[in-house]
């Protein structure tokens, strides 16, 4: 399915409307978050640096993958019924939190490979990655899909839609600029304030794209409903 500028702008301003009568779609994030300043603190308590790195690599994935699961998850309940909760995401990542691994290794070493070849093509690769596989969490979580057939449909789904699903990629990255603006802005003010502004701010631009990708997801490739 191909949709004109007319229906990505619906899917921008429709999102936004979710996302303000679904405050709660922030919540994963600010949990998430917290987790991570904490278990940051815990782990510096390791004597060994490379030990140090590497559980501070684990948390932020594991913490980084399961936010995605449950916000992808609450997003596509939002699009769906209009209103969601805590337990849309707890069940998206309860059902799908295997898929959700493959999917994001998968997505790392090709990842890996674009970068590689960032310098050679003058980064159209790394371009292309994030263009072409930024429905692959949503096709996991609200599309059911196994990791290797999702990464296949979210390349096939923009390839169908490249306009509209570049402008989606342009979009969000212009909002986390403006977010990260705003918030060295507030630091600016207040270190205190500039902190909270900053975590505030990342946690919307998180779930208003997720409501993006996950309205783009559902409007393009109609997954079957749960039931």
């Amino acid at each position: 399915m191909t949709q004109s500028a007319r229906d990505l702008e619906n899917t921008f301003a429709r999102a936004w409307t979710l996302l303000l009568r679904n405050p709660v779609i922030l919540v994963p994030g600010i949990v998430a978050g917290a987790l991570q300043t904490v278990a940051s603190i815990a782990v510096q308590a390791l004597p060994d640096e490379v030990a140090l790195l590497a559980a501070l690599v684990t948390v932020t994935l594991a913490l980084s993958l399961a936010q995605m699961a449950y916000v992808t998850g609450m997003a596509g309940a939002a699009w769906r019924h209009e209103r969601t909760s805590l337990r849309d995401g707890w069940n998206a990542l309860a059902l799908r939190w295997l898929a959700a691994v493959g999917a994001v290794l998968l997505l790392l070493v090709i990842g890996f490979c674009a970068s590689a070849l960032a310098l050679a093509t003058f980064g159209i690769t790394v371009v292309a990655y994030v263009v072409f596989f930024i429905y692959t969490i949503a096709a996991v979580v609200i599309g059911e899909r196994l990791p290797i057939d999702a990464i296949v449909e979210s390349a096939s789904t923009a390839l169908a839609n490249i306009v509209p699903t570049v402008a989606v990629v342009a979009l969000i990255a212009l909002i986390a600029a403006l977010g990260g603006w705003l918030g060295s802005l507030a630091g600016r003010l207040s270190d205190t304030g500039g902190w909270l502004v900053t975590g505030l701010l990342q946690q919307i631009i998180v779930a208003y794209s997720s409501l993006v990708i996950a309205g783009e997801y559902l409007k393009l490739t109609h997954p079957p409903t749960e039931s």
